[in-house]
């Protein structure tokens, strides 16, 4: 799997655009879907298909890893509700709706605008399926979004089964008990879609029930469908049914002229444009697949999502979050805890973000006496410290923490303690990479109940694929940098670094090897990660430390740069971009409006249904905001705005009364960005430190801020090697590179730099 040093290909120079699907990464002209569980058949219905099968993936090289999990670090939970065509395949965790896998029937999945719940007892509303679409409740910390159950199939549900599922879709059964009538519902929920489809069989009573209160309006006949609004509480609904169909409502129960086989129930937009009628109906054929693409191109500097809804027929209808709005089309707007979602309409919405310019090494900095002095004051008391070891996550920290101070140690010419580093994080790679049977304490192991793969000793619930981005993130970052100092730990241990890419990234189910889902951690519609395994929560999946999130795929970038593999790298490009305008927008809260009443910009956990002033470890300001800039790394420098660190900054002084009384120097390198005079002189009179954190890579980056000013978003460079400084009108342009071979970086501008193998080029600005 991994190339060799020497059959590594330059890809970062050209000017054609690379096409990726979420876990799928394919080369321009292949095509292919990330529709994994499903195909259309020849009437354009929805047929499962087999997945990737569980099986442990063959390694070679030196690595190796178990084939059973000591009981610790086995999934608390099966998939029991599957399909039996989706039996013994890799499947997703991590996902908006990946309760529905583990059951009891599912939790509230959050879809945008519409929620949709099975549930046997519900005590706010009628057991059942139900939808709902609720504004949000404001607080002061907290943004939340109630479910409440506007529509229900109403009876007993005995059984939920998924039956396929795409890049932002799922499709179940769920079975009625005798007891209520019997019968089968299939639904479909579409993230990103106002409208949710339920298809009535073996019996099953089409009947609806409503909240008290509803108000019927007149059926209209569309496009050979029937649309009848219902009004119920402050939303108006849409049932698109059978051309002819009317309905009767009785207190809360909704009864149509005749029985309904196929129902598209929809939600209206406020100010819905005046042919939303037609558009509804024109939409009412159910979604039968979803799927992503990713594309780079190079010399515009961006990355490109194309989402895309399949269907037997008609044109799809779209609720947009404010980070896909520029691809809104007319009127029409629904209430989200992020910002109003947005209408849109037709079968695919593409959106594009910048990719920010991404050092892939530490550069060479010429510093003066002093600060060079200060610097190896602080590289040697970091590398004084024993750091934290640990398992899966902490363990992982540790080892990135020694391969910051390796690549720090090289810019600053310190062969000696580069070596020293490097020494103290081979061992510890090199341990978690083999497995040495039943004694051994840190290794990777396969889990056959979902496919995937599981460090050992499992950290914050990651048997259960919690946090997997997180913890692999770190340990990617490291293997790259051994890997770059040492060619032969790529060779010796690059496949099975490779699984750790797999099982964040995903795996192109075509290629039949290994049995690791498509997809794990990325949200394709939410233009984000997301970090709960199972999500047993009512508020749906959700994230904390979005700064991790990116790392992630800055190490997967590293990563794939130093083993040589093409598609490694780009897969963590486009993820890096989109990952990083998601943190700034929804946790930073950079160009979005927080509403009125919620007293905080920057957040700490964004769920499905809750924006959140908080974090699962620590009520304090300074774990609410630092969790969102750790780690201290070259690949932090996605935040670029001096005006939104400099409000940061006052925030959290303000909210401390004073300065952080911990992981001040996250701060101080965030401060920087508008006030590296400042931030030097916090760091001379010593901050608290964050454990993990590199002091020497604080001062370095904060001394080299001071020198070259905030990152130039303006000016970009066509590949992950280089970033700009300064002012937009003579920037300072940096290249790095981490690799064997020597390379060209050309910027936006026009300029070129070469970078030789494992060094830095620098052009100052005016």
């Amino acid at each position: 799997m991994t190339a060799a040093p020497a059959a590594r290909r330059r890809w970062w120079g050209r000017r054609s655009t690379v096409v990726l699907t979420t876990g799928v990464v394919l080369l321009a002209g292949c095509t292919a879907t990330q529709d994994t569980a499903t195909q259309n058949t020849d009437d354009g219905t929805a047929a499962p298909v087999t997945g990737p099968q569980l099986a442990a993936p063959t390694v070679t090289g030196a690595g190796s890893i178990a084939t059973t999990l000591p009981q610790a670090d086995t999934p608390s939970e099966q998939p029991t509700q599957v399909a039996d065509d989706l039996a013994g395949t890799a499947l997703p965790t991590s996902q908006w709706w990946t309760s529905a896998l583990i059951g009891p029937l599912s939790q509230p999945l959050w879809a945008h605008p519409l929620a949709v719940r099975t549930s046997e007892d519900a005590p706010d509303g009628a057991p059942g399926v139900s939808v709902s679409s609720q504004p949000a409740t404001v607080t002061e910390d907290a943004v939340v979004t109630p479910f409440v159950a506007s529509l229900t199939v109403p009876g007993k549900p005995s059984d939920l089964t998924v039956t396929g599922y795409g890049a932002f879709d799922v499709r179940f059964d769920v079975a009625f008990d005798e007891s209520s009538g019997g019968g089968t519902l299939g639904v479909t929920v579409v993230q990103g879609s106002p409208l949710t489809w339920l298809d009535f069989r073996d019996g099953l009573s089409s009947e609806l029930q409503v909240l008290p209160g509803a108000q019927l309006g007149d059926p209209q006949d569309v496009g050979g469908r029937s649309v009848t609004p219902v009004l119920i509480g402050e939303s108006t609904w849409d049932l698109v049914a059978a051309e002819g169909t009317t309905w009767t409502l009785d207190g809360t129960a909704l009864t149509p002229s005749t029985d309904v086989a196929q129902l598209a129930i929809a939600v209206e937009p406020a100010d819905a444009p005046g042919d939303w009628a037609e558009l509804v109906a024109g939409a009412a054929s159910p979604v039968t697949g979803t799927t992503e693409a990713l594309s780079y191109d190079a010399a515009a500097g961006t990355v490109t999502q194309t989402l895309t809804t399949e269907r037997s027929d008609g044109e799809g209808l779209w609720a947009l979050m404010p980070h896909l709005a520029a691809a809104s089309t007319g009127t029409g707007t629904w209430p989200d805890q992020l910002g109003d979602l947005t209408l849109a309409t037709g079968d695919a919405v593409t959106t594009a973000v910048p990719m920010p310019g991404l050092l892939t090494a530490v550069p060479e900095l010429d510093l003066d006496a002093d600060a060079a002095a200060a610097v190896a004051a602080d590289l040697a008391t970091d590398l004084a410290s024993p750091g934290t070891p640990g398992g899966s996550y902490f363990g992982g920290k540790e080892m990135g923490r020694l391969a910051v101070l390796a690549e720090v140690a090289q810019s600053t010419g310190d062969d000696a303690a580069r070596q020293q580093a490097l020494d103290r994080l081979r061992p510890l790679l090199v341990d978690l990479l083999t497995y040495d049977g039943p004694t051994d304490t840190s290794f990777l192991g396969y889990d056959e109940r979902w496919g995937g793969i599981i460090a050992s000793p499992a950290e914050f619930g990651s048997q259960d694929y919690n946090d997997h981005h997180f913890h692999y993130g770190y340990v990617l970052y490291a293997a790259a940098v051994l890997g770059a100092a040492d060619p032969s730990f790529v060779t010796d241990y690059g496949p099975t670094v490779d699984l750790l890419v797999r099982d964040v990234a995903g795996t192109d189910a075509a290629e039949g090897d290994g049995g690791l889902p498509a997809f794990r951690v990325w949200n394709a519609y939410e233009g984000h990660s997301a970090a709960s395994g199972f999500v047993p929560f009512a508020d749906g999946n959700n994230q904390e430390s979005s700064s991790e999130a990116v790392a992630a795929w800055e190490g997967v970038v590293r990563w794939g740069l130093v083993s040589g593999e093409q598609a490694t790298v780009e897969a963590g490009v486009t993820h890096y971009a989109l990952e990083s305008a998601s943190a700034s927008r929804y946790w930073l809260g950079e160009g979005l409006t927080r509403p009125a009443g919620f007293d905080h910009t920057v957040v700490g956990i964004v769920w499905g249904a809750k924006t959140d002033y908080a974090t699962f470890f620590d009520p304090a300001p300074e774990a609410v905001e630092g969790i969102q800039l750790l780690p201290i790394r070259l690949g932090s420098l996605y935040r670029d705005d001096p005006a939104a660190a400099a409000a940061r900054s006052a925030g959290i002084d303000a909210a401390t009364g004073g300065q952080p009384r911990t992981w001040g120097d996250l701060f101080a390198v965030d401060l920087a960005l508008s006030d590296p005079t400042a931030a030097l002189a916090r760091l001379d009179a010593g901050v608290p430190r964050e454990p993990s954190t590199s002091a020497a890579l604080v001062r370095l980056m904060t001394t080299m801020l001071a020198r070259w000013g905030p990152p130039q978003p303006a000016v970009t460079a066509d590949g992950p090697f280089g970033l700009a400084f300064g002012s937009a009108d003579a920037p300072t342009l940096v290249g790095t590179n981490p690799t064997a071979e020597a390379v060209t970086v050309t910027f936006s501008d026009g300029t070129s730099l070469e970078v030789p193998a494992g060094g830095t080029t620098v052009r100052p600005g005016g």
